[in-house]
């Protein structure tokens, strides 16, 4: 399994990383964080992302939370080919899937949190 070291890419771009996720692919879980998301997705950096249209289970460790946030989406954006630079970073942009309201409330109190709502990124996974 390849995998991305969200601390040291992260804070090769100033920030650490708020979201740890998980994702099954291929009968095996893969890793990698986001700096962006909202209750409607998220930016997923990755060094493996699903092709398009896959549906995924996601697990979300968030920094201050003691338990993970468990969604589904679909992936609506992916690289996986091209370079790996802040204007198509390397990974795929999540929409989520039947979202609980008390899900999007917490990811909307998140998002504000680490200030990533309306960033422009939100394009990749809305």
């Amino acid at each position: 399994m390849t995998e991305l070291n969200p601390t040291s890419k992260a804070r090769a771009g100033g920030k650490v990383p708020p979201c740890r996720v998980a994702y099954a692919m291929d009968e095996e879980v893969r890793k990698g964080f986001s700096l962006h998301f909202n209750a409607t997705g998220l930016l997923v950096i990755c060094a493996e992302p699903a092709p398009l249209k896959t549906r995924l289970k996601l697990s979300l460790h968030f920094t201050g939370l003691k338990n993970a946030i468990e969604a589904e989406g679909e992936v609506v954006w992916t690289n996986i080919h091209g370079s790996a630079d802040n204007l198509s970073p390397r990974g795929m942009g999540v929409k989520f899937l039947n979202l609980e309201r008390d899900t999007e409330r917490i990811l909307s109190e998140l998002a504000a949190r680490f200030e990533t709502q309306g960033n422009m990124y939100e394009c990749y996974y809305t």
